[in-house]
């Protein structure tokens, strides 16, 4: 009897505990802990997240500007590349000698639209304190590119074969010996003018400078490549006789030149 009432008893404490909680938990008491819970950790996950975050961005910062000094690098070694490659072709050519010669770089093409026009001249990165002088021939390799024109201290222009501006004695013919004028005609046109109309010139007929060096250096030694004849306009009932000629370089893929130094 004792026990069951011991049993009885229990079950009501249970019970009245059961309805205690259970009425407690209606009121969201129990989700004070979680809240408190939320904002001890709150901060700490978020510097977390933030340090994260940061750590990665500073991470493709860091590479972004490595591959941009990479870039630059081997921008810059590509432009020695050529550069030494222009060097070592030039100072292999027999003509102009390559004491002489003083090498530039093409810092301007005045006037020159890639695709509509054909530059008229160049602008270069030496003048009169590199010992320049107006009238000097300027080449790559064994051809002629033009003479320099105006200049400055540190700076100059470079008329090319095909300026209005440029006239000069030029050979031609089978054997080389056939004299004219070679005459720029603006547009990346050039003529070779003044022939005889009894010599014998003809498509595919190389032209060469005739040699058009004054008392101080300054010109043109002989032999240098103007281009070669592509096409011949004979009229019988003239005196003279003109050809059309090409150059053989491409003058807009030019990016260094050879100042020929005079005296």
């Amino acid at each position: 009897m004792q026990k069951r009432k011991s049993s009885f008893s229990i079950f009501i404490v249970f019970f009245v505990v059961s309805l205690i909680i259970f009425g407690l938990s209606k009121t969201g008491i129990f989700n004070t802990p979680s809240s408190l819970i939320a904002s001890v950790f709150s901060p700490v996950q978020s510097r977390f997240l933030n340090f994260i975050v940061g750590a990665n961005w500073s991470s493709n910062s860091n590479l972004k500007d490595e591959n941009i000094k990479l870039t630059k690098e081997l921008s810059d070694y590509q432009k020695l590349k050529e550069q030494n490659r222009s060097l070592l072709d030039q100072f292999q050519s027999i003509n102009p000698k390559s004491t002489t010669l003083l090498p530039a770089n093409i810092i301007g093409a005045p006037s020159f639209i890639p695709g509509l026009s054909m530059p008229e001249s160049f602008i270069l990165d030496k003048g009169s304190s590199d010992g320049i002088k107006a009238g000097d021939g300027v080449v790559f390799k064994d051809n002629l590119v033009g003479k320099i024109g105006k200049i400055t201290n540190n700076s100059s222009e470079v008329l090319l074969t095909a300026n209005e501006k440029s006239s000069f004695t030029a050979k031609t013919g089978d054997n080389g010996q056939v004299l004219g004028v070679l005459k720029g005609q603006g547009g990346g046109e050039i003529i070779i003018d003044n022939v005889l109309l009894s010599e014998n010139i003809k498509n595919g007929d190389f032209v060469f400078t005739n040699g058009n060096v004054n008392l101080n250096g300054e010109g043109f030694p002989p032999g240098l490549i103007v281009g070669k004849i592509i096409s011949v306009e004979k009229n019988p009932s003239a005196l003279f006789q003109k050809a059309e000629v090409k150059p053989l370089i491409d003058f807009t893929k030019l990016t260094m030149v050879f100042i020929i130094l005079g005296k």
